[in-house]
This record gives C-alpha cells, sequence and structure tokens, in this order.
C-alpha cells in the first residue's frame, strides 16, 4: 500500500467521521424537537381537560337555570 492509497484511506474515514457527527448531532436535535413537542401535546392535553371539565360544569349550571325557569308559572 503506497502513501496515496493511506492519504485516499485517511481522506475517506475523516470524511466518514464528519458525516457521524453531523448525523449524530442531527439525531440529537430531532430528539430534542420531539421532546418540546411531547411536552407541548401533554400541556395540551391538560387544557382540554380542564376545558371539559369547565363545559361540563356551565352545562350542569345552565341545565339547573333552565330548571328553576320551568318551574316559575309564567302563564
Amino acid at each position: 500500500m503506497d502513501a496515496g492509497n493511506l492519504e485516499e484511506l485517511e481522506g475517506k474515514i475523516t470524511k466518514l467521521l464528519e458525516r457521524h457527527d453531523k448525523i449524530k448531532r442531527e439525531k440529537e436535535q430531532a430528539e430534542k424537537r420531539l421532546q418540546q413537542r411531547e411536552t407541548e401535546w401533554h400541556q395540551l392535553k391538560g387544557q382540554l381537560r380542564q376545558y371539559e371539565r369547565e363545559r361540563i360544569d356551565l352545562r350542569e349550571r345552565l341545565d339547573k337555570i333552565l330548571g328553576h325557569l320551568e318551574q316559575l308559572d309564567l302563564a
């Protein structure tokens, strides 16, 4: 194996290592974005549960008000 082949092999290995590092960084960034999205999803899910509870509470209160109105003798 002559010096030219070794230099070529060294260059290929260097490029491979650079590509590996780049892919590793991209993977880490993707994992961070995924974690952020999961956190946002959990927050939105919590808000949705809160809105559902509020909707149920409002519905119950409106039903109660309507019940009182039905008891009035408006005729």
